[in-house]
Parts: structure tokens; sequence; C-alpha cells
């Protein structure tokens, strides 16, 4: 291979460089290349590494097959369209989609996808999701909901039990096993979480009570509030990803291109919650009726 010298560019050849421009001038003419401007990021800095809680869908087979209550509790709600929507999520919509949340009512909700305004109310939202915009509307994230058609001394012993109070902390190891299946519905579909799932909250008391006891409750007004929430805190996870597809499709947002995650198997609610497999979810019915005095 031949040796070069490090010559600049240009230089190291006899031939003559041949410019452009007026004969003789070397006037070299002004160059054509269009100058190509970044676009502008969908969200801060601090949205980048938001994680995603990915949808779920209630196994309703599996639970008429197992005689669990939560299809019956379901149901009388109206609640069926909302446990059984699937579909994908559109993580990076997602993010733009909480990040330009606004305004402070309870029962509405303003955003901005792709530079087109979405209006969120609880009518809407009933019409989007197919879901009643009716019963109870209580919120609460710090304490008990005040309500004077809510007795939380009831609530904690129709979950727990007659010697259960409302002022000591409420762990799921002390629920009967459909009242933890459906405290797991509750936090992975109204009041989505990533995490201790060991503990019941005020909100998701309230929530099991009403469905438990067949009282009406306004799943769309704890949504919405649920949102502002995760909005508010600093690295929530982002909830709702089956839902908020499904309000883009209503606004006609353009998906086309986007990065999305289909729903898979093992994102359906049903199959066992705790553990692997329906055999241990048969185990921990049978020990909790023996504890009860059942068997």
């Amino acid at each position: 291979m031949p040796r070069t010298k490090n010559v600049e560019e240009g230089q190291g050849s006899k031939a003559k460089k041949k410019t452009s421009g007026q004969k003789g001038k070397g006037i070299a003419t002004p160059s054509t290349t269009t100058e190509v401007i970044p676009s502008l990021p969908r969200y801060p800095e601090a949205y980048f590494n938001r994680k995603i809680l990915v949808g779920k869908v209630l196994d309703f087979d599996f639970c008429c097959r197992e005689g669990f209550p939560i299809v019956d509790w379901i149901r009388f709600q109206g609640l069926e369209p909302f446990f059984s929507l699937n579909l994908p999520s559109c993580p990076e919509l997602m993010k733009e989609f909480y990040v330009h949340i606004r305004g402070s009512s309870m029962d509405s909700l303003t955003t901005m996808v792709k530079n087109k305004t979405i209006d969120l109310d609880l009518s809407r939202l009933n019409t989007i999701l197919n879901v009643p915009n009716g019963g109870a509307m209580g919120w609460n994230q710090r304490s008990w909901v005040t309500s004077s058609d809510f007795d939380r001394q009831d609530c904690v012993r129709v979950l727990f039990g007659e010697n259960a109070d409302h002022v000591q902390r409420m762990y799921t190891r002390n629920l009967p096993l459909v009242y933890r299946f459906l405290h797991r519905a509750v936090c992975t579909h109204i009041l989505p979480k990533a995490g201790g799932f060991d503990e019941v909250t005020h909100m998701e008391a309230y929530t099991m009570y009403h469905f438990i006891t067949g009282r009406r409750i306004n799943v769309l007004f704890l949504m919405l509030n649920h949102m502002h929430s995760i909005h508010d805190r600093e690295n929530a996870r982002l909830g709702y990803s089956n839902i908020i597809t499904k309000i883009l499709h209503f606004f006609n947002i353009d998906l086309t291109g986007e990065v999305h995650h289909d729903l898979q198997s093992a994102n359906k609610l049903g199959r066992n919650p705790w553990g692997n497999g329906v055999q241990k979810a048969q185990e921990a019915r049978y020990v909790d009726s023996k504890r009860r005095g059942l068997q």
C-alpha cells in the first residue's frame, strides 16, 4: 500500500482546483444545503425515565370457573368494559399526556398530545369508555373519605372482620381470599400503583367497600383524581395505559409510527396474582376458609 503524506484536503496535488462563479475570480457560490432544525422534545427531561404501568385485562372466564364473586361485583357497577379493555400501551404518548395535564377540578382534566388539546370530564369519559357516570364520589389521598353516606368503621369491619378498627393499618394478609383478589383488581385497574400491594390504603378500602356491599361508586371520578395525583407526584409510575390509548383514539390522535406494546398473556389478571398457577389459589382459598371455620 503506497504511503501518503499528512496533507489537508485540496493540498498535495499539482492539479488546479476548479472554482465556480465568475470567470477568473474564483468566487464560490452559496451552499444550497438546507439547515435541519431539531424537533423539540415532547416532554421535559424529568419525564425521560418515568416508568409505565402496563394495563391488565381481567380473566372473566377464569373468575367465573373459580366462583370468584368479583365478576358479579363488577357487572353490578357496569364496569365490564373497563376491565375488559385490551389495547396496546404507547409509552411516549403516555408521558406527553401526563406532563401536560392542567386544571385543578376534581371532575375534569385538560391535557395535550401531539399539539392537540384533550378535554375530559365525567360525561365525556362515560361516552369513551362506556362506563356509568354515577354513584358515590369521594376522594382523599391522606385519610378517610368524609361523607354522610360512608361509615369508615363499618368499612373496615366488612373487609377485615368485627374486631377491626378504622385507626389501625390495613394489610392484605388479613383479608379473605376473594377480597385480596378484589384488592389486586382495584390496584391494577381503578387506582393503579407499582407496588405496596401488601397494604390497603384508605381509598382502596373505600372502593372495595362499595363493590362488596353493592353500593354504586363513580369509578370515572376516581380515575380522574388519580390521574391528577400521578401528575403531581414526582417519579410516580404512569398508569391507565390502555385507557389512555382508548382516549387517544377517541380524539383522533395519529398513532402511526409510535412505539407501542401489546398486552401479553401475562397481563391477564385472574390466574392467581399472588403466585403461580390455579392450584396455589385453590390452596389459599382452602386455608382461608379453614381459618374462618367454614370447613
